[in-house]
């Protein structure tokens, strides 16, 4: 039962996404993928830069 619950919630959190923001929408999604991207990146530097200090 509970999955079916979180199956229609997302069911609806998704068509939510696209019926309201319509065109917008992909721009939005590039803009979530870019940042993450970003967000990725100065953490993957943050964590080369200790294992080069350690070396």
């Amino acid at each position: 039962m509970r999955d079916l619950l979180l199956a229609l919630a997302c069911a609806f959190a998704a068509w939510a996404f696209w019926h309201y923001l319509a065109s917008d929408a992909v721009s939005v999604l590039m803009t979530l993928a870019l940042v993450t991207t970003v967000a990725d990146n100065l953490r993957l530097r943050r964590k080369l830069r200790e294992t080069q200090r350690r070396s």
